[in-house]
């Protein structure tokens, strides 16, 4: 690509996010978090377009309008910086030509640690203590509580949990999942701009192909059983680390045991089963051990030769036929 058009793009990229920023100012940074997300999407696709230092060189620039336009605002602050590394690994991931999903996990990983890193470091710089937050979350449980005489605390008492505690850990976690959605969104919309844009082709993924990692599986059961081993240590520490670490476990294992329940539902029942045993789940909690185990039995290899099974047998019959 010649020079004159290189340049014309990273300017008119800059131009975009520009305007979009001080569109964001006149709306009282309504849209700031939609704003931010766009960031590694356009280093992406220029880098794509062009060389990772033609990218680098892109997010300098990007870097800088985003601070002065955005009046320093806490969510560009912190969240651009983020979506710059994101951006540069993403397009460093394309030009060694990483398969889709090794994409997607530096996507997530690379957003889970930016969230973390701002949650749990600079925002309490900044003012706004983890402590704080989770204090005004148990206040205004406390407050629920007594307006409609539903005591939270006894109820998880009953369970063996500790709502302050819980509540801690949930935050931890709903930061980690926070972090793997924005990633998770950034790789989808990625990968249907540089195809929309003729940039590359990353091809379709069929969820067929998605296969459990045997090792990761096995990581993912230890972790989960981590949740008996709070009963019967009393410190604070191993609680929260124990805790987070079996619902993250859990929620690998349910992913996989979604996957086995939709492919088993399409390619033996003829039915989407998949989507209706999990929504049946919320109301029956003992289905999410059944969908855990079936997660584990997936991911280390048992169903999904149960299941290659169906598709040689469905592929000769047809053949036959």
């Amino acid at each position: 690509m010649n020079q004159t058009k290189k340049i014309t793009q990273g300017a008119m990229m800059l131009a975009i996010m520009g305007a979009l920023i001080i569109i964001d100012r006149m709306m009282g940074y309504f849209f700031d978090v939609f704003v931010v997300l766009i960031v590694p999407i356009i280093i992406i696709l220029y880098s794509s377009m062009n060389t990772l230092k033609d990218g680098a060189i892109l997010s300098v620039g990007i870097l800088i309008i985003a601070f002065l336009l955005g009046n320093f605002q806490i969510t560009y602050l912190i969240y651009v910086p983020v979506g710059i590394v994101t951006g540069l690994s993403y397009a460093y991931g394309v030009f060694r030509n990483f398969d889709k999903r090794t994409l997607m996990i530096i996507a997530i990983a690379t957003y889970v640690l930016g969230e973390i890193v701002a949650t749990f470091v600079v925002y309490p710089l900044l003012g706004f203590p983890v402590s704080q937050m989770l204090a005004e979350y148990m206040e205004a449980i406390n407050q629920s509580s007594s307006i409609t005489g539903f005591n939270y605390s006894e109820v998880f008492s009953m369970a063996g949990f500790d709502l302050a505690k819980m509540i801690g850990v949930i935050y931890v976690i709903s930061t980690i999942i926070t972090g793997a959605m924005e990633g998770f969104l950034i790789h989808v919309l990625s990968v249907a701009f540089l195809k929309r844009f003729k940039i590359k082709d990353l091809g379709r993924t069929n969820i067929y192909e998605v296969k459990g990692n045997k090792t990761l599986s096995y990581i993912a059961l230890l972790m989960t059983s981590m949740i008996f081993i709070p009963r019967y240590v009393d410190n604070e520490v191993v609680y929260y680390v124990c805790t987070i670490a079996s619902i993250l476990g859990g929620i690998i294992l349910f992913y996989y045991g979604y996957i086995f329940l939709i492919l088993y539902g399409v390619l033996v029942l003829r039915r989407n089963v998949g989507a209706f045993v999990v929504i049946l789940s919320l109301f029956i909690p003992s289905l999410i051990v059944l969908i855990i185990i079936l997660g584990f039995l997936y991911g280390t290899g048992p169903l999904r030769t149960y299941l290659e099974k169906k598709v040689a047998e469905t592929r000769n019959l047809n053949n036959k036929e």
